[in-house]
């Protein structure tokens, strides 16, 4: 079945601090959505999460991607937030 940019669903993974603000660790998201930078600041909106964008990694179906790059129904998206080690 083919899939309009308008009906693209993807799951989201949030990890620590996003887990955290969204309340979840994963969710079936709606988007229009194109690219992974659009995605990130459509989600920013609607959960503040207060991170400038070089500060998070986009990754989908598990691998580390540019902000540019492209999903499509039914992948994995993460983004993953800075890390503080000690």
């Amino acid at each position: 079945m083919e899939h309009s940019l308008s009906n693209k669903k993807v799951c989201l993974r949030y990890f620590s601090y996003f887990s955290e603000l969204t309340g979840k660790v994963s969710e079936e998201y709606k988007t229009e959505a194109s690219t992974l930078e659009s995605l990130w600041y459509e989600l920013d909106r609607q959960y503040g999460f207060g991170q400038p964008i070089t500060a998070v990694r986009p990754v989908i179906n598990h691998q580390f991607c540019d902000w540019q790059d492209t999903f499509k129904h039914g992948d994995n998206v993460s983004f993953i937030p800075p890390v503080s080690g000690g």
